[in-house]
């Protein structure tokens, strides 16, 4: 039995599905902050794991991290 490990990031522009993926994948929503779920938009990083089995015994664990998809959320150093 293996297990493999991935890293998925999602990121594009605001209402476009981000976050309603991570969810229907997860079932958690990655929104955590009283302000984001007001807005209903991501500010700030979230994150939410996905862990699965196929079908040969083999596992799948997925860290998954959603990015804001607004520029002004956006920072660069």
């Amino acid at each position: 039995m293996t297990t493999r490990h991935f890293i998925i990031a999602t990121a594009g522009h605001v209402d476009h599905g981000k976050s309603a993926l991570v969810k229907a994948l997860t079932a958690p929503i990655p929104i955590v902050c009283q302000e984001e779920k007001k807005r209903r938009i991501t500010i700030d990083l979230g994150f939410a794991a996905l862990e699965r089995n196929r079908a040969n015994g083999d596992k799948i664990h997925a860290g998954i991290v959603a990015v804001p998809g607004h520029e002004d959320f956006v920072r660069q150093p």
